[in-house]
């Protein structure tokens, strides 16, 4: 496999890829891997609801002949690989970055981009979903309300047919795991008046050409 056959599964964390990984092997029968070793915490009952392929022991990814190679990642863009990129209102992914480092740093640190994945902005400008050439953009928002539509878009872009149309309930994916696919929570009380501000000055202007209010 050349480097150039990897299509990239994109999205600054907590956004919605795990639950893109999801889809495509409950409704593609297409798995797929990331960058990162060990990327669900080793928890097989997950990999397999995810479709995962994980790292072998020498540290090498090995897809399934004749298959897509489909590939995790939270960097920016780096090639001009075919990519399909998730985004999410980047508030939400904000708080549930914050929940997933168990608050061990600051809401205010993460919305600055304090961590290693930087700022929300910075990683949407950096794979610019609207113009990239060969990327297909889905918000995360409309995949939850209208998946047959997300199908549509995803088995357009792979040119390939779903061959089902459901994917497993999400609060069965809690029970065997609760980090990596958590509970649903309301992101709007965690946030304050001045965190809003802040946000709106980092992150204001691609949150607004993103369709976020």
């Amino acid at each position: 496999m050349r480097n150039s056959d990897i299509i990239w599964l994109a999205s600054y964390p907590r956004s919605g890829n795990t639950f893109l990984r999801t889809i495509l092997w409950q409704c593609f029968r297409l798995r797929s891997a990331s960058i990162y070793p060990k990327d669900l915490g080793g928890n097989i009952e997950l990999e397999e609801y995810v479709g995962h392929i994980e790292h072998g022991p020498d540290h090498k990814i090995r897809f399934d002949a004749n298959s897509i190679p489909l590939l995790k990642t939270h960097e920016h863009s780096k090639d001009n690989n075919s990519a399909i990129y998730v985004i999410r209102d980047g508030r939400a992914a904000c708080v549930s970055i914050w929940e997933f480092y168990h608050r061990k740093i600051t809401l205010e640190a993460v919305i600055k981009g304090q961590h290693r994945f930087g700022t929300w902005a910075d990683h949407v400008k950096s794979w610019d979903p609207w113009r990239r050439d060969n990327t297909l953009l889905l918000k995360y928002e409309d995949i939850i309300v209208d998946l047959d539509s997300a199908l549509n878009s995803i088995g357009n872009f792979l040119s390939l047919k779903a061959i089902n149309h459901n994917i497993p309930d999400r609060e069965t994916i809690v029970k065997s795991d609760g980090r990596w696919v958590r509970k649903k929570s309301d992101w709007k009380s965690k946030f304050t008046d001045t965190l809003f501000e802040i946000f709106e000055k980092i992150n204001g202007e691609i949150l607004r050409k993103a369709g976020y209010s």
